[in-house]
């Protein structure tokens, strides 16, 4: 019963969360293809622009946590998203390396100075070590399930549950982990782009999920 709550819960906050994603990515379009009478004009309108769209997104992950620490089993095979949208899931969430595909679904006109710093940064993300932490975690539980399993006496219910504890506890590291290179990509990226690229940028990533939710 819970868990049902929980789900209707955030199935209602996402919804309303979307509707506002598509005003959102209206915005962005608009402000790309409307041009200020300045470019102090347009600066000021696309940083402000981009301030609410993170800002969205900051409520989106805040909404995100407390789901972790509720039951972040949950978030591994979320309801409120289609199949089609769950199979891009990673680790709870999108790829960060996503990102930087998307990079490339408007002509941002980037420098060579931008393109350099891009692509280090890709590098960098590249060498996060998540797959060495979820072979410890996989690891780590297998040895206390085996310890479970083995245990006949009366405490091996009590057991079960410090198992499971400790894979959930684990579980929520490792999405909080991940929700942290997500943000991390995205506010590095942001850092290299000019505010119109950011603004382009924003548009690809909004149309994306826009997309997979609309086709799923």
């Amino acid at each position: 019963m819970a868990e049902n709550s929980i789900v209707r819960s955030f199935e209602n906050f996402f919804q309303g969360w979307m509707n506002r994603q598509e005003q959102y990515h209206q915005e962005l379009i608009q402000a790309i293809t409307t041009h200020g009478t300045s470019f102090e004009e347009n600066e000021i309108r696309n940083k402000e622009l981009i301030t609410r769209v993170l800002n969205h997104y900051i409520e989106y992950y805040t909404a995100k946590a407390r789901i972790i620490q509720e039951d972040v089993f949950l978030l591994f095979c979320p309801l409120w998203f289609s199949s089609f949208e769950r199979f891009y899931l990673w680790l709870a969430g999108f790829r960060p390396l996503l990102a930087f595909r998307l990079l490339s679904t408007y002509d941002l006109e980037l420098t060579e100075d931008q393109s350099q710093r891009i692509n280090s940064l890709q590098e960098e993300i590249k060498r996060e070590k998540f797959g060495e932490f979820s072979f410890l975690l996989f690891h780590t539980v297998i040895i206390q399930l085996q310890k479970t399993t083995f245990n006949y006496d009366v405490g091996r219910d009590l057991h079960l549950d410090f198992t499971i504890d400790i894979f959930r506890t684990s579980m929520e590291a490792l999405v909080e982990s991940a929700d942290y290179l997500r943000g991390k990509t995205l506010a590095k990226i942001l850092e290299i782009l000019s505010s119109s690229q950011a603004v382009k940028f924003l548009a690809a990533v909004t149309q994306f999920q826009l997309s997979i939710r609309r086709y799923g």
